[in-house]
């Protein structure tokens, strides 16, 4: 190594020796010292470097990641860099490395917790189910996603607390992430009182179809608006549409809209909002309808006399004579078609003029 000096210091100066010795051992370790440290200083410098990035946020996990594999890889090779020095100046170093592999198995089981939440840090880096900034649901709580480091994730709640969760908890938790909606859906279910007739019901559905078709914010491909049953109290419509936004506030703006519509076409109906009640009847009871009773049970005595009872099921002559004979789509309806012949010939009906 005394060769490595400067060469007239190397022509100048003969050592021998415990001095040449010692001379030799001081410059590799400098010398090992010294490319472990260049080494370091190289891997942070590139990783900072690719850090500065316009798209890579200084506190994003990408950034956090970034850090973690320069500190990694820097670490692997000043150690490597070391042991050769260690070898280089007669060091058991495979006896060493035999060692610390126990005690680093040792080790492993202690930082376990730590392991999994830097696993699960590299799981969100990868998957990216959620980024900075996203609004998402987990567990039972909804919260903005604040920052995502190496151990832990940050989120801010609706009420403004920071909830902070370990990776390795977050990752296994249901996740929703609302950003990622493209439309984000307005489902209601509406009561009217039970004394709407079924044309008063027809009329409301329809105008509720008409409207929800008819609103610039709202995907008119996806619109439903059903009569979906009878309550305790009400009979029930269902209304299940998009809005075109990816914003809550709008959302939230587009559904009020949407709420108030609906007042003003059921108003419109002459029919109104159910609430929960119970309505007491005082009055004669003027019993059962004899004469549709009797009728009935003449029906059945005669399919029993001829054999065509249809119980436990019909049979399939019976089930054949009335296979299609309701009228469905409803009379009247688009689908159904002209009710009037000389309407479904394109005539004029009588007594009409243009």
């Amino acid at each position: 190594m005394v060769g490595l000096l400067p060469p007239f210091i190397d022509q100048q100066i003969n050592t021998s020796g415990i001095f040449s010795n010692l001379v030799d051992s001081s410059t590799t370790i400098l010398l090992y010292f010294a490319a472990a440290w260049l080494f370091w200083l190289t891997v942070r410098l590139l990783f900072e470097w690719i850090i500065l990035s316009p798209r890579i946020g200084d506190e994003s996990l990408d950034a956090n990641l970034l850090r973690l594999v320069a500190g990694t890889l820097g670490t692997v090779g000043v150690i490597v860099i070391l042991a050769y020095g260690g070898q280089a100046l007669g060091l058991p170093i495979l006896s060493v490395f035999a060692g610390l592999g126990i005690g680093g198995l040792a080790i492993a089981l202690a930082i376990k917790p730590t392991l999994e939440n830097l696993i699960g840090g590299v799981v969100l880096y990868v998957d990216k189910p959620v980024r900075v900034g996203d609004f998402c649901s987990f567990g039972t709580k909804m919260a903005t996603v604040e920052s995502i480091g190496i151990r832990s994730i940050q989120l801010r709640a609706l009420d403004r607390t920071l909830i902070t969760v370990p990776n390795a908890q977050f990752v296994d938790l249901e996740l929703v992430n609302w950003e990622k909606c493209d439309q984000l859906m307005i489902k209601e279910t509406i009561g009217v009182r039970y004394e709407t007739t079924p044309d008063q019901l027809r009329y409301a559905l329809a105008k509720l179809r008409e409207m929800l078709q008819g609103h610039p914010r709202l995907n008119s491909k996806k619109v439903r608006a059903r009569f979906s049953g009878f309550g305790d109290s009400s009979l029930n419509i269902t209304i299940r549409v998009y809005a075109l936004t990816q914003n809550w506030d709008e959302f939230h703006a587009i559904r009020e809209d949407i709420l108030l519509r609906i007042c003003d076409v059921i108003a419109e109906a002459g029919s109104g909002f159910a609430f929960s009640s119970h309505t007491l009847y005082m009055g004669k009871d003027t019993g059962l309808n004899k004469e549709a009773g009797n009728k009935a049970m003449a029906q059945v005595e005669a399919w029993r006399r001829t054999g065509q009872l249809p119980f436990p099921s019909a049979s399939p002559e019976q089930i054949k004579d009335i296979n299609n004979t309701l009228d469905y789509p409803p009379r009247g309806s688009p689908e159904a078609g002209p009710e009037d012949p000389q309407a479904a010939a394109g005539e004029q009906p009588a007594g009409k003029a243009d």
